[in-house]
């Protein structure tokens, strides 16, 4: 059985660490002073590729040090394969770091194996089957938002670095009960399904990083995507951010969406402008189900449309009231898109579309009782601006409550362009 064939694999690498770990080895600098490779990370990959090539010669090998062929797409059977996941701390601390191997079928993890050597902990996760720590089944991961979580997260990130802005991310070591650097990216997964950890952050990752990790977390009910909600790829860097459901919201409408973070590389999220009513109508009546005053607003203003993977899953329209002021109206997600970021990205591609106008003043308006998106709003930094008293009754919508409240009111926010 493949999964038995892999612990005693790594089981087999981890005795080979132990035994060399207190020897003298070449230490090779890689890409920077703290990427390093040593003769030990080579030998223990060779190990693992002959061991896996020998008995599945049909499948493929990505490892981190090069020794494999990598496939040229990911279909098949793959294994993705780091022998020693946190060199710096082998080194230096002769302990945290880990054998972390994972096996992707037709594209999809179906097994995870992160072996803490020097603690001797492994932890395996089967896709749909849950994860265990030395056999013991973890349990389900505790939701958390950031003001009660314990981070694992390398402070590269809050001090000037190439990939993202320090003031995105200092808020979150400043709102979160404690952030350690652990310098071991599939422990740090790993710990985070034990619960050991509440969240990891990082910009950078392989997928020999975190794919064995992504699946034990997942099997403990949490979720593993990149810094801006989309779903991580394996065919390159990413960033990644990994916890519960709710941290993982918290941290991408809260902190990293709501400041206007760029986007990675390849977003696959595009934002054109739209020529077509019928092509927009179902998704602006989610907004407005006055269509007639839909219909007035989409001849007078511009509408634009969000595509995700080809299929049509947001839209919004920016209405000019004068020289000064441009109003966001009817901007709506389609129902089984919400929940991804779409909106959050939409808005902030409306900002930046109306200070190209030149206005100076951005206007929204929405109901007493839609408390999600004054919500939205206020984060992306709109404030209070006026109220209307009656405005919906008084312009004929049918009577509707959103969370027990009734929508009679229209609220308008504007925030500086």
């Amino acid at each position: 059985m493949l999964e038995w064939f892999a612990i005693d694999l790594i089981k087999q690498a981890g005795e080979y660490i132990r035994l060399q770990i207190d020897e003298s080895y070449r230490i090779e600098r890689k890409t920077g002073k703290g990427d390093l490779v040593t003769e030990i990370d080579r030998a223990v990959e060779q190990l693992i590729v002959d061991r896996i090539r020998e008995a599945y010669p049909d499948h493929h090998i990505v490892g981190e040090e090069g020794i494999s062929t990598e496939p040229d797409d990911l279909k098949g059977t793959v294994w993705f394969v780091d022998p020693i996941d946190g060199t710096l701390n082998f080194i230096h601390q002769k302990r945290m770091f880990a054998i972390s191997v994972a096996v992707m079928v037709d594209e999809v993890i179906e097994y995870g194996f992160v072996y803490d050597v020097m603690a001797d902990e492994l932890f395996v996760a089967r896709r749909g089957h849950g994860a265990t720590l030395n056999g013991r089944k973890l349990t389900t991961i505790h939701e958390h938002h950031v003001r009660d979580a314990f981070l694992s997260m390398n402070a590269t990130w809050v001090t000037p670095n190439q990939q993202i802005a320090p003031e995105i991310l200092a808020p979150i070591v400043r709102d979160s009960v404690g952030t350690r650097a652990h310098g071991a990216a599939s422990l740090e997964l790993a710990w985070l399904a034990a619960g050991r950890v509440d969240g990891y952050i990082t910009m950078r990752n392989m997928p020999w990083d975190y794919a064995a990790g992504k699946l034990l977390v997942e099997e403990v009910g949490g979720r593993v995507v990149s810094l801006y909600g989309e779903p991580v790829r394996y065919d390159g860097k990413t960033s990644v951010l990994a916890g519960s459901e709710t941290f993982v919201k918290d941290v991408v409408k809260h902190y990293v969406i709501a400041k206007g973070a760029a986007l990675e590389a390849r977003p696959d999220l595009t934002v054109t402008s739209n020529e077509s009513y019928d092509r927009v109508r179902d998704l602006l009546v989610l907004a407005n189900p006055h269509e007639e005053m839909v219909r007035e607003q989409y001849e007078t203003g511009k509408t634009y449309e969000a595509m995700l993977g080809g299929e049509l899953v947001g839209a919004y329209m920016l209405v000019r009231r004068n020289d000064d002021l441009i109003e966001l109206v009817n901007i709506a997600v389609k129902p089984d898109r919400q929940n991804q970021t779409i909106g959050q990205r939409m808005l902030q591609d409306a900002i930046r579309r109306a200070e190209q106008t030149g206005a100076r003043h951005m206007l929204v308006c929405t109901g007493n009782s839609s408390i999600v998106q004054l919500r939205f709003y206020q984060q992306a930094g709109f404030r209070f601006d006026s109220v209307e008293r009656d405005y919906f009754p008084n312009h004929g919508y049918a009577a509707l409550e959103e969370d027990g409240l009734p929508l009679r009111d229209r609220i308008c926010l504007t925030r500086e362009l």
